[in-house]
């Protein structure tokens, strides 16, 4: 596999192979804070599936359970200053959105990068 498109994380969004395996690391690192994420298998549907269901859960967990949103945070292995950022800045979003949208991007980066260096 060559070096992976990180600037442009779109182009993978629907290729079945990096949204299962976003898909599967979304599911474990939400059901160490006791969550749970499912995922149907539909590339073409999944990254709007994955987020409708974790926008819910950043809401709920920013709201009522911030040491279980730090947790989260700190498994999925967020950049600390971009988390803030999202946080406390204004967005042309909601914040669970734009936390929920980082939290799969970080997800399928992890991915490629685990894929790209599979195979060298």
């Amino acid at each position: 596999m060559e070096l992976p498109q990180l600037n442009n994380l779109q182009l993978y969004y629907q290729k079945l192979e990096f949204i299962q395996a976003t898909a599967d690391q979304l599911i474990k690192d939400f059901r160490l804070v006791d969550e749970e994420i499912t995922f149907s298998g539909k590339a073409e549907t999944a990254y709007q599936e994955l987020l409708d269901q974790v926008v819910p859960i950043i809401d709920r967990l920013i709201n009522l359970d911030t040491e279980r949103f730090f947790n989260l945070l700190y498994t999925v292995d967020l950049n600390e200053a971009k988390v803030k950022q999202l946080l406390f800045q204004d967005q042309a979003e909601p914040t669970a959105v734009a936390v929920s949208k980082y939290i799969i991007e970080r997800e399928l980066t992890k991915v490629l990068i685990r894929k790209h260096f599979s195979t060298q």
